[in-house]
């Protein structure tokens, strides 16, 4: 695991995007850390490189636990698990299905 302190959003932003090119089908995105981390503008920057015609239709999954967006890497599933009551709740989001053979950033 590393860490990394950034200074600015627009470097958090930028660490997304070079994680970009690591992005495969099968890979998995592990972000954790408080509330205001940085932790969706790390998946904004990683989602928004692989899908650059819309990168502003990358938004934060809190409400809704999950984003799909398809990407010329695959789809990618974007979760927030922040909020879940019952670690087998993950399942009903289609997390399965995700690690199959997807990309898959994870909030935490």
């Amino acid at each position: 695991m590393r860490a990394f302190t950034l200074a600015e959003e627009s470097d958090t932003t930028a660490l997304g995007v070079a994680l970009a090119d690591l992005a495969r089908p099968g890979l998995v995105f592990a972000l954790t850390g408080p509330l205001g981390a940085g932790k969706t503008c790390i998946a904004r920057g990683l989602i928004g490189a692989l899908e650059p015609e819309h990168p502003e239709q990358v938004v934060s999954p809190t409400f809704t636990l999950v984003q799909t967006y398809p990407t010329s890497k695959g789809t990618v599933w974007h979760f927030d698990l922040y909020r879940l009551k019952q670690p087998q709740d993950v399942i009903e989001l289609g997390f399965e299905d995700a690690l199959a053979g997807d990309i898959s950033v994870i909030e935490w």
